[in-house]
């Protein structure tokens, strides 16, 4: 009878494991983007490329951080979207974007050197070391460090009113591991391409919504539907067609005879072999615009 009941009890709790625990994260969406809302696409593109090392991404709106492998994940990329007008980050649900680098000092010199304006010079901050803060053309809080783990794009800061159960949110959503950076800054790590964090803090009072620079974040579900449907069991709010499907390509020729003279165009729609990607966009905890896109390019996802 031991034997029996020995068993009987590793499959109860084995069914409990699988209740409590989420489900998303046995494997991890990759942290996939940032959007910015900025006047001048081509600009910005290669501003962030002179300025914060980044790489020509894959397509002339983005710019990429990391290896680009043949596979899922894609390297964290920065995209660009046409919008003049967007307010500053700072005070903003998504205040800052962090960058690290392997000088901090040579780096802040070199950006004096350029006329990026330096809204705060190298300090110490307790707990976590030198940093500094600077601002791009477009008013884009962006937070310099030296963290020889993780160089290059480092960690993006939420401002909500309660941290602990916006993180909760994302690892049960997304996956990621729940630390706190150098023991001080609640965070979410992810490490795909390299190591970035989704910072944070307390702020009862953040603008949330669009008309920032800072838009949105993304996240690169490899099975859409599958985190859509979990996500809407949860009742998280969606802000888009949450089955996406993309437009057929369309192109306009000139029609024959009579419209042809006259100059009326016809519109020819075709579904393409394959889509590139498909997307959602949902609102997360404390207002916080979230893009999920299933990059159907890479790997076949």
């Amino acid at each position: 009878m031991r034997p029996r009941m020995s068993r009987l009890g590793a499959h109860a709790l084995v069914v409990l494991l699988a209740l409590t625990a989420p489900a998303a994260a046995q494997v991890t969406d990759p942290f996939d983007h940032l959007h910015l809302a900025v006047p001048d696409v081509e600009r910005a593109r290669e501003w962030y490329i002179q300025h914060m090392g980044g790489n020509p991404g894959e397509s002339p709106d983005t710019v990429g951080w990391g290896a680009w492998p043949a596979d899922h994940p894609l390297p964290i990329q920065l995209l660009f979207l046409l919008a003049p007008g967007a307010r500053p980050s700072a005070g903003s649900t998504i205040d800052h974007i962090g960058f690290s680098f392997a000088d901090l000092d040579v780096k802040v010199a070199e950006l004096r050197a350029s006329d990026v304006k330096i809204v705060s010079p190298i300090a110490d901050v307790p707990g976590i070391g030198r940093q500094a803060v600077a601002e791009d053309p477009w008013g884009t809080k962006l937070v310099l460090l030296q963290d020889p783990d993780a160089l290059g794009i480092h960690h993006v800061e939420l401002r909500v009113p309660d941290p602990d159960a916006s993180l909760r949110w994302y690892v049960n959503a997304f996956g990621g591991d729940r630390v706190k950076y150098k023991g001080v800054v609640d965070a979410v790590r992810y490490r795909d391409l390299g190591v970035f964090y989704v910072f944070a803090v307390k702020d009862d009072r953040a603008e949330s919504g669009p008309g920032h620079v800072i838009d949105h974040l993304g996240f690169g579900p490899i099975d859409l539907d599958k985190v859509v449907n979990a996500l809407t069991a949860q009742g998280v709010t969606f802000i888009s067609n949450p089955n996406p499907r993309i437009n057929p390509g369309c192109r306009f020729v000139l029609g024959d005879g009579e419209a042809a003279s006259s100059g009326v165009r016809r519109l020819y729609c075709a579904q393409p072999d394959q889509l590139a990607h498909r997307v959602v966009f949902l609102e997360g905890p404390g207002g916080v615009r979230i893009e999920l896109v299933q990059h159907l390019e890479a790997g076949g996802h």
